[in-house]
């Protein structure tokens, strides 16, 4: 984490959109990653700068009532939605806590608008903001080589950052919740009529936002062409800068294929919980599904499936286990042993669909 000084006002300004505002004199907080990105476009105005540890009173279990907590990540939406997950657990048992929280804007949509939270704030955060509260946590560097990454479900992991037992959290909790409008799904229905048709639909994330974690996507045709055989609607989702991808796919797969690729990922969110089934590689997707109990297919090669998906009810998570898999490698570069990751390439499509086939049979028996 990086305390920095501002030394003069100033905008990082990208298009026609103000991104960041600093002002002149002011201290800030943020990640070390966030912190090199800043400091391509504002280095000269960046001056003193403060250890950490030195603003840092860490929450260490102590009890909230009564106080305020401040919790910090920068991203990427999945683990947006563990540190959530576990914040509503430590407000369960502090019901008299206040707890502030501080991630990307561009993971607003994942914000519970019920009243877990008390305060939001956009990184990088202000120290005076930060000084707020009676104690702060963050989340960075949490999964990224961290031992016990490999030990912990994800949900577990978090939980334990935050000082619980997780032995005393029950599996029910340890899935996200995301709260949805009627009204949002009506403007879906209008933006996308054939989500209002009578087929079942199966809801595809065609690229994850790191490569060695994103499934060849040539391998979704046969997916794709084989759910619309069996009476599916497959929706391809994705963020806007897949909608190529997902067009290209869509002319393969054929009639009942769709692209449902957005700009905003709060209508991904609206779109994916009217999906009867879901099939996506690692990534923030799973845990959208997961929230919404929909049956799902988790693809893994750098993680194991079980420290993603163990609590999720009617959830697949297909592992490849090969000579580098799971190496447990976080982050937004492509795997050092080939692109796509080679423990990817050796899941088949066949072996996503006989997953899909006991899925939907097990989905039937419990119905």
């Amino acid at each position: 984490m990086k305390v920095f000084q501002v030394l003069r006002d100033c905008q990082i300004i990208v298009g026609s959109d103000i991104m960041e505002t600093f002002s002149e004199g002011k201290f800030y907080i943020t990640s070390d990653e966030y912190f090199q990105k800043l400091s391509m476009f504002i280095g000269g105005a960046i001056g003193l700068e403060i250890p950490f540890k030195e603003i840092y009173n860490k929450y260490e279990g102590q009890d909230l009532n009564g106080k305020k907590l401040f919790a910090m990540r920068h991203g990427g939406g999945g683990d947006i939605l563990f540190m959530l997950t576990a914040l509503r657990e430590l407000k369960r048992k502090y019901k008299d806590s206040q707890i502030g929280i501080a991630i990307r804007e561009q993971y607003n949509a994942l914000v519970p608008r019920d009243d877990l939270i008390y305060k939001f704030h956009s990184i990088p955060v202000p120290l005076e903001e930060w000084n707020d509260y009676h104690y702060h946590i963050t989340f960075e560097n949490l999964i990224e080589n961290n031992p016990d990454a490999r030990k912990y479900n994800a949900y577990d992991l978090f939980m334990r950052q935050v000082s619980l037992d997780i032995k005393e959290v029950p599996p029910e909790n340890k899935i996200p919740y995301i709260e949805l409008e009627e009204n949002e799904k009506r403007f879906k229905h209008m933006e996308f009529p054939h989500l209002v048709n009578n087929k079942k639909k199966v809801g595809i994330q065609i690229k994850t936002s790191s490569p060695i974690r994103t499934y060849p996507p040539y391998n979704y045709i046969k997916i794709g062409q084989e759910l619309v055989k069996k009476g599916y609607d497959v929706c391809l989702f994705g963020g806007e800068g897949e909608s190529i991808l997902a067009k290209q796919l869509i002319k393969e797969i054929g009639i009942g294929s769709y692209n449902v690729t957005q700009a905003n990922l709060r209508g991904s969110i609206v779109t994916a919980s009217m999906m009867n089934y879901f099939i996506a590689p690692d990534s923030m997707f799973i845990h959208i599904a997961g929230a919404f109990n929909i049956p799902t297919i988790g693809i893994y090669g750098p993680f194991h499936s079980e420290t993603r998906m163990k609590y999720m009810k009617n959830s697949v998570g297909i592992d490849m286990k090969c000579g580098c898999a799971p190496c447990y490698l976080h982050g937004h570069q492509s795997c050092p042993k080939g692109d796509p990751s080679p423990c990817f390439t050796l899941i088949t499509s066949e072996m996503v669909l006989e997953a899909f086939d006991r899925l939907e049979e097990n989905v039937n028996e419990s119905h």
